[in-house]
């Protein structure tokens, strides 16, 4: 549950990172550097989770269907 908790944590940090970071850009304006923004916090968050996949998931699940 530890690590779980760990993930959301760093979720929410990059979301919020997110949120100042377009704060202080203007996104009206320069749209470009919004789309590389969000697509480098998407990618961000995509890498966390798949870490997070394979390292508790699917290594529980494998100990789970042992032959």
């Amino acid at each position: 549950m530890r690590k779980f908790i760990v993930f959301i944590g760093e979720i929410f940090f990059i979301a919020c990172l997110q949120s100042v970071a377009e704060v202080f850009m203007n996104i009206n304006e320069k749209s470009y550097q919004a789309k590389i923004l969000n697509m480098a916090c998407f990618c961000g968050s995509l890498y966390l989770l798949l870490k997070y996949v394979f390292d508790n998931i699917i290594k529980d699940l494998i100990s789970y269907i042992n032959f």
